[in-house]
């Protein structure tokens, strides 16, 4: 029973340290800002990262994890994950890589610090990632915490001295292979007794703290899978994004135009209207002065066509007018219409794809 009790008050510690340690979630500005080391993607401001994860970064690709606190220390400190392109002093950073046994998501969560024995709220300002490495500004060292232990990040120019040491030594290395081949012994899947280096049994009673990190590792492991295609093919679905917007676009202008089209030929025919009233009014008169003959009335309305400056012939000169002026503004009012309709269409394809 009482190991039961420590082991729960063990893990409860472990949680509480970790969540020191740990950020919870990506809250920050809404933007970010770019400099010398990160670039925006089309101009402007750094957009926030699509899936909260850095994983299948693209060549080209980089990102920033920014912490924003409050001097004043009334609003609690957040923290938010910005994509964009490599800035032109990218090569200046200091470059770390990852020991074996530390997923990458895990550290994208995790606080950094320059120095060991660092107060939990101490830590780096802007971390930058590219997928493989991690990256920050000015340190020469960069320390993450799993559980309760610190665990040192293997900073770039101290992994390639220590190459150049191997490269030395790698033709003793050759002569050796061949008897530890010799010594290697196979594992059988069903021998109870032989277990590989990576097996790893949780220890409920034992290390708590190491379990909770080994079980965290896990769950970051795990969300990184499940947000794999965002990652992939993150920066195709902004352009689908961007590309539907623009059609929306499109189509509200395509909208508006072809309602003021509309409006001028509604005007144009309410004029094309009156005006053949005006000529039929002008006609009936003519009828009514001939007394009914019609030999009479074709004969002055034949007249009348005749002489460009009479009152039908400017009459039906002005309707012409009129009647082109509404062919023309129906014709553009069913194009825009038509690209308005064509417009949203395909942005929804877009939206739904």
């Amino acid at each position: 029973m009482k190991s039961k009790l420590f082991a729960i008050i063990g893990m409860l510690a472990a949680t509480t340290f970790a969540d020191d340690y740990t950020i919870q979630s990506f809250s920050g500005e809404e933007v970010g800002t770019p400099d010398q080391y990160i670039d925006a993607e089309f101009g402007g401001s750094l957009k926030i990262s699509a899936s909260g994860s850095v994983e299948n970064v693209q060549d080209g690709r980089f990102y920033v994890r920014q912490k924003f606190e409050d001097p004043f220390g009334e609003a609690p400190t957040t923290y938010q994950l910005y994509e964009g392109r490599e800035g032109s002093d990218k090569a200046s950073l200091a470059e770390f890589s990852l020991p074996d046994g530390i997923a990458y998501g895990f550290v994208v969560k995790a606080k950094a610090y320059s120095s060991k024995n660092a107060d939990a709220n101490s830590d780096i300002e802007k971390v930058y990632f590219d997928g493989k490495s991690v990256f920050a500004e000015g340190v020469t060292e960069m320390y993450v915490h799993r559980g309760v232990k610190t665990i040192a990040l293997v900073s770039a120019s101290a992994e390639s001295s220590s190459s150049s040491e191997d490269t030395y030594a790698a033709a003793p290395a050759e002569e050796s292979s061949s008897s530890a081949e010799d010594e290697y012994e196979y594992c059988d899947d069903n021998d109870p007794d032989c277990e590989s280096e990576d097996d790893y049994n949780y220890d409920v009673q034992g290390d708590v703290g190491e379990t909770a990190s080994r079980a965290n590792d896990e769950d970051y492991a795990s969300s990184d899978a499940a947000n794999d295609v965002t990652n992939r093919f993150g920066i195709a679905d902004e352009v689908r994004k961007w590309s539907a917007w623009g059609l929306v676009g499109v189509a509200a202008a395509g909208i508006g135009i072809g309602i003021y089209d509309q409006m001028q030929y509604s005007d144009a025919k309410s004029a094309y209207d009156d005006v053949n009233d005006v000529i039929d009014s002008h006609k009936e008169n003519i009828k009514n002065a001939c007394g009914g003959k019609n030999s009479c009335y074709e004969a002055l309305l034949w007249y009348e066509k005749q002489d460009k400056t009479s009152a039908i012939s400017q009459l039906e000169s002005r309707n012409k007018k009129n009647k082109d002026a509404m062919d023309s503004y129906s014709m553009a009012r069913n194009i825009w219409f038509g690209v308005a309709a064509a417009s949203i269409a395909g942005a929804i394809v877009l939206f739904t794809w």
